[in-house]
């Protein structure tokens, strides 16, 4: 049977530097096999375009299989996003996972995860989160003060991340980094044709031109996009997140990432602020990252509690495919000979997944549901078909 390699994505939106990634995966496998966030993304924001519109450009662009992250792991901190999205590749049956990193040193990636491991590592942690920090600062503040080197950017932290994922589900995926050599995470800027997601979206927010730093199918559908205007952005959702807010004030302290007490300043900043940027300012919090913040308010929206968390974390309730190539094809009737259930349709569902699993599926759907209120799409039945 073919090799196949996993990537993790997200594709918010799709670019060369992703085709870039796609290409470099392929060298060490024969199919390419990605989890991608549904409509919602861990930077707590929805995804600019729909799920089977990203789908689809994964699919012509260099991948074999699209798996959906459901949104109770793609909303989630980087530990449990990545504990999710690995625990899906194993069971696809993966040799390799391929991710972008700025070290490029796997080595030194595993080094860093067994540090944090270390009793000596968690104790200053806590200690540090307790002094009021937030946990890139407690995080940083703690290898300092341990004298284990600098801080790790985006891609490197994600890495340490599926390191720990694999060692969690006690996996034999290799994980195989790919030095990021041009636009980082964050940057707004091109360099010979790449560009970061973060950057694209800037450009179409401010109606700059990105023809050059997209393929053409993805241009297409953005550009369409555009005219229709049918981008998703956070700000979309406030009035759906504000009445969740002021209905269930006494509720919110089940939602996950919320602490303790926090539900009253969000409660308080809802009740004054009509303005959705206004209102983000008042529960700015010195303890949470922009990150974190939104991933609250996607979690309010959609009442994600912290008990569905904890329910994902040790078993991976189910794995949806969202599109398949021709070789992506064969590789799923070879996951079925070897009896890995796979849902390539939500067809007789109740008979396939228990109660408990059932429950998760249609929390993912009602967020996608959700989703199309603001950024309408014809939801579909069976996957993607490239041939």
């Amino acid at each position: 049977m073919k090799k196949a390699v996993g990537i993790v994505v997200e594709y918010n939106p799709f670019h060369n530097g992703h085709k870039y990634h796609c290409l470099k995966a392929r060298e060490h496998g024969d199919l390419v096999i990605a989890v991608m966030s549904g409509d919602y993304v861990q930077r707590g924001e929805p995804a600019l375009i729909n799920r089977w519109d990203r789908a689809e450009l994964a699919l012509r662009n260099g991948v074999d299989i699209v798996v959906e992250l459901p949104v109770f792991y793609s909303t989630q901190s980087a530990e449990i996003f990545s504990r999710g999205a690995v625990g899906l590749l194993d069971l696809m049956g993966v040799e390799k996972i391929v991710f972008g990193s700025e070290s490029g040193d796997v080595q030194s990636l595993k080094e860093r995860a067994e540090l944090e491991e270390m009793n000596e590592f968690k104790e200053e942690l806590k200690k540090q989160l307790k002094d009021g920090n937030s946990y890139p600062t407690a995080y940083s503040n703690s290898l300092r003060k341990l004298n284990k080197g600098i801080d790790l950017n985006s891609n490197d932290i994600l890495g340490v991340e599926y390191i720990k994922a694999l060692k969690f589900w006690e996996s034999d995926i290799e994980p195989v980094a790919i030095k990021r050599e041009k636009s980082g995470y964050y940057s707004e800027g091109i360099e010979d044709g790449i560009s970061s997601a973060t950057g694209i979206r800037k450009k179409l927010e401010q109606g700059e031109e990105i023809k050059d730093v997209v393929p053409l199918t993805t241009y297409d559908i953005l550009k369409e996009a555009l005219e229709k205007n049918r981008f998703a952005k956070l700000k979309d959702f406030y009035p759906f997140i504000r009445h969740k807010i002021l209905l269930e004030k006494y509720n919110l302290k089940y939602i996950q990432d919320i602490e303790d007490g926090y539900e009253n300043r969000l409660y308080e900043a809802a009740f004054k602020c009509i303005d959705f940027e206004e209102f983000f300012k008042e529960i700015q919090s010195k303890r949470f990252t922009i990150g974190r913040t939104q991933r609250i308010l996607i979690h309010i929206l959609l009442g994600i509690k912290k008990s569905d968390v904890e329910s994902v974390k040790n078993n991976v309730p189910y794995v949806r495919v969202l599109g398949f190539t021709k070789d992506g094809q064969n590789y799923l009737k070879f996951l079925k000979e070897k009896d890995i259930e796979i849902l390539t349709t939500l067809k007789n569902i109740q008979r396939i997944l228990s109660e408990e699993n059932l429950k998760l599926l249609e929390m993912n759907e009602i967020a996608s549901k959700i989703y199309s209120m603001i950024n309408p799409y014809e939801d579909r039945k069976i996957p993607i078909m490239i041939r």
